[in-house]
């Protein structure tokens, strides 16, 4: 099918990235390629969400609180589940399905990805796709997948866990726990390194990804060579202390997108206040594996973190970065201009979604044994 953009947008988003201070890290901008000001959105971006964003305008915020009702799941998980890529990759990619037993005895289904011309002992991706822990999918990821493993040639892992809220918290974290194990034992069988695996989630799934290096670090198995987070839920629990405490002024925004994309965060921040109800817990601040931002990060894995300019989950994500490197996690972080939250789903529409699979292949080819 092909990209709906030149390929030369991604040669201009790596000629315009900068890398600038923030709050004493290195933070690589990536800014949209064409010519824009400053706190714009994307084009690509605003065509595709401008007639969500005028219905919004004209509704009470009232009608955009958060409805933890089955009616309403079903209703978010249509949207969350909804296959916005298309086929870029150049390889034959072989896709294979298997499953693992979990904890409780339930078995869960894996999706392995391979090039034709795979390598022996290469480096695995374990990913762990989004979707608020109550939606998303395997195949909402899969064309982000296949451009990693198509760039790369190596392994990767998707895991379908169990979702919220039939399966409350922690079922779909230790799914993934046990999904990790799986690989991790059955490395030899899928032609991997078991020294070079790296688990990898977006938005929800980064916090179940980070659940696996916790729980990795915790037991002491070794799994973990690193971790990628795509604009992860790190704060729950909206911890606050002298590096995160979310506001509106944390964000650029041009006068032209102003209204949409307040009405965005505000949305978003409805959601995140309601994912307690659908976890069927309380995700206060001692709960580590929710709230990882509140806990301590001595001894996690070199961490890859990437998120929107117009993210709500911008301001913990960056903040996260920085309490990372600050105990000495070495830590590679990437902010998209002009975007907002799940562009890695966008793979074939949007030069910036193939950018980061770019990036997230490099980190783990550079930081492999």
């Amino acid at each position: 099918m092909g990209r709906k953009y030149s390929k030369e947008l991604l040669d201009k988003i790596t000629e315009k990235q900068e890398v600038i201070n923030y709050k004493g890290i290195d933070l690589l901008v990536k800014n949209i390629p064409e010519d824009s000001n400053a706190g714009d959105m994307d084009q690509r971006l605003y065509n595709d969400s401008k007639k969500q964003m005028k219905i919004m305008s004209f509704m009470p915020k009232k009608m955009m609180e958060f409805d933890s009702s089955k009616k309403s799941i079903e209703k978010l998980r249509k949207m969350f589940n909804e296959i916005k890529s298309r086929p870029i990759v150049n390889n034959k990619i072989i896709i294979n399905n298997d499953k693992f037993k979990s904890f409780d005895g339930t078995y869960i289904n894996l999706r392995i990805y391979k090039r034709e011309d795979y390598k022996e002992n290469s480096q695995i991706l374990y990913y762990i796709h989004g979707g608020g822990f109550f939606g998303g999918s395997l195949d909402v990821v899969e064309e982000l997948i296949k451009v990693i493993v198509d760039n790369t040639n190596i392994i990767a892992v998707s895991v379908d866990y169990r979702l919220a809220p039939e399966n409350k918290y922690p079922t779909g974290h230790k799914d993934c726990f046990c999904g990790l194990e799986w690989v991790y034992n059955n490395c030899l069988k899928l032609g991997g390194n078991k020294d070079n695996i790296f688990v990898c989630g977006d938005s929800a799934g980064g916090n179940l990804a980070h659940y696996c290096s916790l729980k990795d670090r915790e037991l002491n198995k070794g799994m973990v060579k690193g971790q990628l987070l795509l604009y992860p839920t790190l704060n729950m629990a909206k911890f606050e202390d002298d590096l995160f405490k979310w506001s509106i002024d944390e964000y650029e925004i041009s006068p032209k997108y102003k209204k949409g994309i307040e009405t965005m965060l505000y949305m978003f921040d409805n959601l995140s206040l309601g994912l307690s109800d659908i976890l069927g817990v309380d995700a206060d601040k001692d709960n580590h594996y929710l709230n990882p931002y509140s806990g301590d990060v001595k001894g996690l894995p070199k961490t890859f973190i990437t998120v929107g300019e117009h993210d709500y989950l911008k301001v913990e994500s960056l903040a996260y970065a920085v309490k990372l490197n600050r105990e000495g996690i070495y830590t590679k972080t990437i902010l998209y201009k002009g975007l907002g939250h799940a562009y890695g789903d966008n793979i074939g529409y949007y030069p910036q979604s193939e950018d980061c699979a770019i990036e997230i292949g490099k980190f783990i080819l550079e930081n492999s044994k």
